[in-house]
């Protein structure tokens, strides 16, 4: 779902909400609600929205493969229309349901429907899903250094031993990780990463803690700091509206011990921000480079950076939609 996707809504009006409402599918009450829509509940399956009767097919994740399959045996056979209600449906997946007329809900915070007198394209706050689909388990730690490896080369298919060798995790682990990935539909069955799915789902979970210091600390030894941030992106080519030259660089450190280092001998309280530290989310990320450097600083990989842009819902994720780096692919 891009950034700033519109809120387009004709509402018809309330209908009574019957005594029946209490169904069985998590979040489509509350979507249509924050959608200002009052629909009719005709069973566990059924809803009347706008007087049109909907059908209800719950799914766990769409793809885009399974929304032409859907789309193909909509056209095909009609039928009454369809409600589609999903954890998670792939922005390919949206754009062939929505071509065919298939209304759907993706619990992730989207919901769309036209019908006669209606026309619902809502961006809306994330509704209740099933805890057990949560991604959140899978990028935490050695869960992020395997979604990045993968997004480093989405084309590329690693299996589990080479992946793991690349990250210096254990293979066990990677094939768990993979294992919940594929559930989330992050994932293909043959360990391919679906994009742009998987970034975002990475961007939710990367939550570097920064850490003020007064100076910017010397670049030494050169491989200690990555440049991100501001700067980082402006030097990688990214294209922001102001300069990020002079800006308080934003320094990851790969572990906690250099971080102590640094912060013990750089990061005295002075009551100004001149630079800005953290410890890198994903050990494999730090390993990773761009062959840019700024100031004496090696600045940090593409997608390192990519992340941090991410984190700003506005003006970063602008950014990163008229970005195309030039060392890595664009996976955003």
């Amino acid at each position: 779902m891009a950034p700033g996707a519109c809120y387009s809504v004709f509402v018809v009006p309330r209908t009574a909400n019957k005594a029946n409402s209490e169904n069985s599918v998590p979040g489509l009450a509350e979507a249509l609600a924050l959608a200002e829509v009052s629909p009719r509940w005709l069973g566990e399956d059924e809803v009347e929205i706008a007087g049109t009767p909907f059908a209800i097919r719950q799914m766990g994740v769409v793809r885009e493969n399974d929304a032409i399959l859907l789309a193909h045996l909509y056209e095909s056979d009609p039928g009454r229309p369809t409600i589609v209600v999903s954890d998670r449906i792939s922005k390919a997946a949206r754009a062939e349901l929505s071509r065919v007329g298939l209304a759907w809900l993706d619990r992730r915070g989207h919901i769309w429907i036209r019908t006669e007198g209606l026309f619902v394209n809502a961006q809306i706050p994330l509704t209740s899903a099933p805890a057990s689909r949560r991604v959140v388990s899978a990028l935490k730690g050695a869960g992020l250094d395997v979604a990045i490896a993968m997004l480093l080369d989405p084309d590329e298919i690693d299996g589990v031993q080479d992946l793991a060798r690349r990250i210096a995790r254990s293979p066990g682990r990677v094939s768990e990780i993979l294992s919940e990935l594929r559930t989330q539909g992050l994932v293909g069955t043959d360990n391919r990463a679906f994009v742009p799915e998987l970034f975002w789902a990475v961007a939710e979970e990367w939550k570097p803690r920064w850490h003020p210091m007064p100076e910017a600390p010397p670049p030494e030894p050169p491989d200690r700091f990555r440049l991100s941030g501001t700067e980082g992106a402006v030097v990688l080519g990214a294209p922001l509206a102001t300069g990020g030259r002079g800006s308080s660089p934003r320094l990851y450190v790969a572990d906690d011990t250099d971080l102590a280092t640094v912060l013990g001998a750089y990061g005295a309280e002075s009551g100004r921000t001149g630079s800005e530290i953290a410890v890198c989310p994903s050990r494999f990320g730090f390993t990773l480079a761009s062959p840019a450097a700024s100031g004496g600083y090696v600045v940090a990989h593409q997608l390192i950076v990519a992340l941090d842009l991410a984190q700003d819902r506005a003006r970063g994720r602008e950014v990163l939609e008229g970005w195309t780096p030039e060392e890595s692919p664009r996976v955003w």
